[in-house]
């Protein structure tokens, strides 16, 4: 169990949870394992995928499913069976029915990586293996693959660097049946970066043919081929399909808003019969790259790194658009000004809620990047917690039901679920569950306050913030006293059996 500073909670404790609670969290007990990207079922259940370094061995597919409480349910392992051939994880999704698909790639060597096959898995709810599907050849120089889900439950398998080259788009049923496997009509693409599925238009970019080209092409959910387009631009990031069909590509390119303004974040708009109807370019005072972006509520929210025009390290930058455009608000995270932040993934809420995760500080002494999660509201950051656990970083982040949070962080894959209080008035859960929590910070003992006798004996834990149960009983009168005079500086949770939970801190 790795240990926490105790020192930056106490200083963080006070301001940062009364604006968010860190329900629990959870990293494998395989330290080696690391965190690849994350999903949620209807139940609330978040399912995670990960691997091992090759070079450490046992590099396989893990696929992890935790409840919402925290408890493990089941884990499953995914390997080629072969001593010299690894297996590593690309994406994961969850169905309407909490089946679980998982895409991947088979490869060999340490070093240097030589990509042999893609594969797909199927688990249901229990995580009993349903079937296994492989694709190849593939080329050597690499292979990119991801996965969407329909209604229905099909799976369409998006790849690139399949031999022939360009995009390639294969449908299975659900039950493993091939139901086509179909590529673009003219190969322009050299590598895959995102895939969306809206309605019945599939959309694929990544990386073009020639210089400077991203690359989209879009099929039907039936496997026509619709129309493809070289963009210019360095790469195609990402996508996002609107209702009406229009298809928005994340690129960047140098000087579009003026003249000397270095590279801009670029939207490129193709409407629903491929025709190029405009572009937005945005620019923050610096080189912009950016990385990801969502479409929620016809807005576009979109993450990715600044370097200021006079040079320095990456600050991580998040900002908002309309659909046609129109900035409607930029915010930069710069906790640590002797080291890069680089955002790794954005969920965003129908309200305009945004939250961000990735690497960055602030850490003591600004020595190393650190695991960062953010939430804005309207652009102005309402909360931030960071981890100074080494390597920890955020990889991907899922809205939850109500007001939870699911993060993936990549050391360890390690799961941490928050409560975000602010979206839900929960700063004010004390006052609405009748306890309270004082002194706080508490030094030998925390008492435990309620408005009313409690109707019964009432069950209690105690957990620190990776989830670690540190005391438990039952309390039977109206303010119990707890003995926390053995607990190390830090943060910690009370959980009742109604499911109440408050947060408090302990300092000696």
């Amino acid at each position: 169990m790795r240990l926490l500073a105790p020192l930056l909670f106490v200083l963080l404790a006070p301001s940062v949870h009364a604006q968010y609670t860190i329900d629990w969290s959870h990293p494998a007990a395989d330290t080696y394992k690391n965190g690849v990207m994350a999903a949620r079922d209807t139940s609330d259940n978040v399912v995670v995928v990960g691997t091992r370094s090759s070079f450490v061995g046992a590099a396989h597919i893990y696929t992890h499913k935790y409840d919402k409480d925290g408890l493990l349910l089941w884990e499953q392992v995914d390997s080629t069976g072969v001593a010299w051939m690894w297996e590593q994880p690309t994406w994961v999704l969850a169905t309407s029915t909490n089946d679980v698909y998982v895409t991947g790639y088979m490869y060999t060597g340490t070093s240097d990586i030589y990509p042999d096959s893609v594969v797909a898995l199927k688990y249901d709810a229990q995580g009993n293996l349903q079937w296994r599907r492989t694709l190849g050849p593939t080329f050597l120089f690499g292979v990119y693959v991801r996965c969407a889900v329909d209604a229905n439950d099909n799976l369409y398998v998006g790849v690139a660097g399949l031999n022939p080259g360009g995009f390639h788009l294969i449908k299975y049923d659900p039950s493993g049946n091939e139901v086509f496997h179909t590529m673009e009509a003219n190969a322009i693409a050299t590598n895959m970066t995102s895939m969306r599925l809206k309605g019945d238009r599939i959309a694929l970019v990544g990386t073009g043919i020639g210089a400077v080209h991203g690359a989209v092409a879009v099929w039907d959910t039936a496997g026509s081929f619709l129309w493809s387009h070289l963009v210019t631009g360095y790469g195609a990031q990402d996508v996002e399909v609107d209702d009406a069909l229009n298809t928005y590509v994340l690129t960047s390119y140098p000087d579009l808003v003026a003249p000397l303004s270095g590279r801009d974040v670029v939207i490129k708009k193709f409407d629903a019969a491929g025709d190029s109807s405009t572009q937005f370019a945005h620019d923050f005072s610096g080189t912009e790259q950016p990385a990801r972006m969502t479409l929620v509520n016809g807005h576009l929210t979109v993450i990715g790194w600044t370097v200021p025009q006079g040079g320095g390290y990456m600050n991580w930058t998040t900002f908002r658009t309309d659909l046609n455009g129109a900035l409607q608000w930029n915010a930069t995270y710069n906790a640590m000004l002797s080291n890069d932040e680089i955002p790794g993934w954005v969920a965003a809420k129908d309200n305009g809620d945004v939250y961000v995760t990735g690497k960055g500080g602030p850490l003591y002494q600004g020595q190393y990047q650190q695991f960062v999660t953010l939430k804005y509201s309207n652009g102005v950051q309402q909360w931030a917690h960071t981890d100074p656990y080494y390597g920890y970083n955020g990889v991907a982040c899922v809205l939850g039901k109500d007001s939870a949070l699911y993060v993936l962080g990549q050391g360890s894959m390690t799961v941490t679920r928050y409560i975000d209080q602010l979206s839900t008035g929960g700063a004010t859960m004390a006052l609405r569950t009748g306890l309270h929590l004082y002194p706080s910070p508490a030094d030998q003992q925390l008492t435990v306050s309620s408005t009313a006798p409690f109707a019964g004996p009432e069950p209690y834990t105690v957990l620190d913030v990776t989830g670690r149960v540190l005391l438990s009983g039952v309390f039977r009168s109206a303010t119990p006293v707890l003995n926390v005079s053995g607990f190390p500086n830090g943060t910690y949770i009370l959980r009742t059996h109604t499911g109440i939970a408050l947060p408090f801190v302990v300092q000696h």
